[in-house]
């Protein structure tokens, strides 16, 4: 809801001597406002506000605009917010008139104007943060006496007469819309006949129809409004509700432009011999060419005038003089534009100014034609046959920036014959905004993390902010924004080598660094596939238009940008054996971005090169399911690599090892990032991780030792305990996973590897305790604590007693794949009821999505039976597709040293050990030995 001539708020302002013309005027309410009818009964959690009453009166090139609110206080929260009482006006175009501020208490009016109110004026405008100065001044008093339960109530006027509009007046009302309550609203407006005002309501549903009384006419409708449609937030402007009431005197667009033209007349605005002048002919001298000579100018306007905006949609409508605008060194749009008018002017290019409307430039033929439909200023030149669009507000543009275009919609040229609006048709930007640039060492596996060398450069406008950002931070918070902007363009990862560099001259920021990031390697069915994260893999397009009515509804799509990613990748094996799949070349154009994309595979080096680019277009409604349908399989062609099966793997590093740029990377950025003078724990956890996985868990023990005296967490204490568990130190395992559920009570992980470890030592009373609480829960979950108590104690303890828990649990869910999964896994591991076992993986995986857990457990059974063969056979499929699943490699060189294949049984007990040096443990204890 807009209240736009009306401020009701606590006010942190200090109070200064009014300016002249600043008078405030007590009066009561003029003759031709019609009283409202205040209520007082207002229901039970209504709104607030009870009375908006925006009445107007248009006379003479003059607009009164009255207004009554009134709010009830429901509360002590709202009793504080309403402590002050502030209008809002312009004094140096008219009056603030104060007709009554009064509270209504037990059906009694208690008229503080009449007990010595008086309101004072600050100096202070509200949005000065904003570097906003709009004109309009506050006039405010504290409200003395107020209680929870009272009405309180706020008459008050402002007159209007502008010089820039001479006799024509214009008003913009926005309309509180149902389900908003109001127990009274209205707005109204009166003038003459003679002055043939336009009006509209915007807001759909309204019946407002004006009637003729003598020798004016008066509209009148009440408020809220009705409900407006809905519309998709993708929807263009002109869809989108705009619940506002308009009036204007102006007869067309060509009266508003021809109005303000001579403001924006830049011929002859230069002083000869001025500061400004000496400014101009240095530019005309240093090059001839009118290309290089606009550029220059604009950017003398952006880069040397700071920007301080004076309101144009408040009616601050007269820019300052070019030469006072250089004095003063700041200016506004209208400064800066008429500014950049007069130096091209000196310069010999053509160019005229234009109104714009930052926020609904495109629903500009929906309004009423009148100044207060536009709230920015621009140029446009004509420079060698091309027309430029030249914003002085804005930072960064550059020479090949220069054609850009800005997504304003409709722009009205401001000319003294008179200019209609015409689109600003937009194109693609000529530099992207960023560009990211990365190669990847991934040489010795995909195993590993991935090292990145990366460089990320921002350009335009947001590299001078970013410049003016990162040059006022100290040392370490420049680190850290470095840090931050790495993390968020590359990804999550340690780093190191950091640095940026800013170019005022060139507009640009360059970000640099190298990291180690988690590996992007991602199973699919049995092979390794190694995808990107690229424009196109990023871009969404979904658009919402099931309802009937949205159905033709256009999708607005974003302004002008541009985006470049280059990416190479260092291959393991010297690339033997890696394919490419996809499509190397993509050229298409999809909700209104376009994507070129170019991709390749040469011995060891995959690089992908990617463009896209948006133009602000509108995607009609009958391309949408075509550009959805277009996008699925541009993302699907998305270049990526696909590993051989024989990749180098983690565990098999010691041949790698030797000579690798990707381990020595990794150990040079964590070592660094150790080295610190105040490290964290984070580079300690990340290479007791790479440890782990390669199979040294005394390292990462340590490693994880040193990372919790930096920092005890939950999640280090508890990866610890996996290390120790490993390593054979049940006792150690036990202590840290107590300690991590200390620190996180909430933590399922510790609870679940707590029980487990209890279990093991042989404490299954504690251990079944553990998961009784969690069972006791209930909720989701319950079934997976009720399923780990049952193997604990089947595996652990009385198999016996868990298989007759099974039964009951099987009762209620007798087809899960999980539960017949577990059944077969007890009895094969204890050796018991092995037929009936057999039976039960088999219906495993059948039912199973993804059958490994149930081969696994049947190879056992196998194993059992002394059927070796089918054993390795269930395992062989379980290893293709979880190659590092250490329990299986296991129970494979268990089975192979059954079959007489002695080495490469040797060999496979090797990995499952560097794997998990603690897997031994379960099978020796129920007599799986080699």
């Amino acid at each position: 809801m807009n209240l736009r001539h009306v401020s009701l708020a606590v006010l942190a302002m200090v109070p200064g001597p009014a300016f002249a013309g600043e008078t405030i005027l007590y009066q009561a309410h003029p003759d031709w406002v019609k009283e409202a009818l205040l209520p007082v009964d207002q229901p039970s959690g209504a709104s607030p506000f009870l009375v908006f009453d925006s009445q107007q009166r248009v006379d003479n090139g003059q607009l009164w605009q009255y207004q009554d609110t009134a709010v009830k206080i429901t509360s002590p929260e709202m009793l504080a917010q309403f402590s002050t009482v502030a209008a809002q006006w312009s004094p140096h175009k008219g009056d603030l008139i104060v007709h009554d501020v009064s509270i209504r208490r037990d059906g009694e009016t208690i008229d503080l104007l009449a007990k010595g109110m008086k309101l004072e004026v600050l100096r202070r405008e509200e949005l000065l943060e904003q570097r906003q100065l709009t004109g309009i001044l506050s006039a405010t008093a504290a409200i003395e006496g107020l209680r929870v339960g009272d009405v309180f109530r706020l008459r008050y006027s402002v007159t209007v007469r502008d010089k820039v509009l001479g006799e024509r007046v214009q008003s913009t009302i926005g309309l509180p819309a149902s389900p908003f309550r109001l127990g009274m609203g209205r707005v109204r407006a009166i003038w003459p006949v003679s002055e043939q005002s336009k009006w509209q309501v915007l807001a759909k549903g309204v019946a407002a129809n004006p009637t003729r009384h003598g020798q004016m006419v008066e509209l009148e409708f009440p408020l809220p409004v009705p409900k407006q449609p809905e519309m998709p937030q993708d929807a263009p402007a002109r869809f989108q509700p705009l619940p506002i009431f308009e009036l204007s005197t102006f007869r067309d667009w060509g009266e508003v432009s021809h109005t303000f033209a001579p403001l924006y007349q830049g011929k002859g605005k230069i002083t000869d011999g001025s500061p400004l002048a000496t400014e101009a002919d240095k530019i005309a001298a240093a090059t001839q060419e009118p290309l290089k000579r606009t550029q220059a100018a604009l950017q003398l306007v952006q880069d040397q005038v700071r920007y301080l905006a004076l309101s144009m949609n408040a009616g601050n409508y007269t820019p300052q003089e070019p030469d006072e605008t250089w004095k003063l060194r700041y200016g506004d749009c209208k400064a800066k534009s008429l500014m950049l008018l007069a130096l091209l002017d000196r310069l010999g290019i053509k160019a005229e100014a234009v109104l714009a409307n930052t926020q609904n430039g495109h629903a500009l033929l929906r309004r009423l034609p009148s100044a207060g439909a536009f709230d920015h200023v621009l140029v446009r030149a004509e420079v060698g046959g091309q027309t430029l669009w030249l914003d002085g507000t804005g930072i960064g543009t550059r020479l090949e920036d220069i054609h850009d275009t800005p997504d304003l919609g409709y722009v009205l040229p401001l000319r003294t014959t008179g200019g209609a609006p015409e689109m600003l048709v937009t194109h693609a930007n000529a530099r992207p905004a960023v560009e990211v640039s990365i190669d990847y060492d991934e040489s010795t596996s995909y195993d590993l993390p991935s090292v990145a060398n990366a460089t990320v450069t921002f350009r335009g406008p947001l590299a001078l902010g970013i410049g003016l950002a990162v040059n006022a931070l100290a040392p370490d918070q420049r680190d850290e924004f470095i840090h931050q902007q790495m993390q968020k363009m590359i990804g999550e990862g340690q780093y190191t080598d950091l640095s940026v560099e800013t170019s005022t001259e060139n507009a640009t920021a360059v970000f640099k660094g190298r990291g180690i990031l988690t590996t992007m390697w991602r199973a699919r069915e049995r092979t390794r596939v190694r995808g990107l994260s690229t424009p196109l893999s990023n871009f969404t397009f979904a658009p919402d238009r099931a309802r009937a009515e949205w159905r033709d509804i256009p999708v607005a799509t974003r302004p002008p940008i541009a985006a470049v990613y280059h990416v190479r990748i260092h291959l393991p094996d010297g690339g033997r054996g890696y394919t490419m799949e996809g499509a190397a070349d993509i050229d298409t154009t999809l909700g209104g971005t376009r994507f070129v994309s170019h991709a390749g595979l040469a011995g060891d080096i995959f690089r992908l090169d990617e463009r896209s680019e948006s133009t602000g277009a509108e995607v009609p409604a009958a391309q949408i399911a075509v550009d959805r349908a277009g996008l699925a399989k541009a993302q699907a062609q998305i270049a990526r690599v696909v590993a051989p099966a024989n990749a180098t793997r983690r565990w098999e590093l010691a041949r790698a090892a030797k000579g690798s740029t990707q381990i020595a990377a990794i150990n040079a950025i964590l070592s660094a990032n150790m080295a610190k003078k105040e490290p964290t724990a984070d580079p300690w956890i990340a290479r007791a991780s790479l440890r782990k996985g390669t199979g040294d868990y005394k390292g990462a023990q340590a490693d994880l030792t040193h990372a919790i005296t930096l920092s005890a967490d939950a999640d280090t204490y508890l990866q610890r305990s996996a290390v120790n568990r490993g390593l054979g130190d049940i006792p150690a395992a036990i202590a840290d996973a107590r300690k991590a559920l200390e620190l996180d009570p909430a933590l399922d992980g510790a609870t679940q590897i707590l029980a487990t470890l209890l279990a093991e030592k042989g404490d299954l009373e504690e251990s079944g305790s553990l998961l009784d609480e969690k069972i006791a829960l209930g909720g989701d979950n319950k079934r997976y604590w009720e399923m780990g108590k049952v193997e604990s104690l089947g595996l652990y303890g009385d198999s016996g007693e868990a298989l007759k828990l099974l039964d009951g649990l099987m009762e209620m869910r007798p087809h899960s794949p999980d539960l017949l999964n577990l059944a077969c896994w007890i009895k094969g591991m204890r050796g018991v009821d092995v037929d009936s076992a057999m039976r039960q993986c088999s219906s495993a995986i059948e039912l199973s999505a993804s059958p490994s857990g149930p081969l696994d457990s049947r190879a056992v059974v196998w194993f059992r039976l002394g059927r070796y063969d089918d054993a390795l056979r269930d395992l062989d499929a379980v290893l293709r597709d979880a190659p590092s699943q250490a329990p299986s490699r296991y129970m494979r060189g268990i089975v192979l040293a059954h079959l007489g294949r002695e080495a490469e049984s040797k060999n496979e007990l090797a990995i499952a050990r560097k794997l998990d040096p603690g897997v031994d443990a379960l099978y020796i204890r129920v007599g799986i030995k080699p």
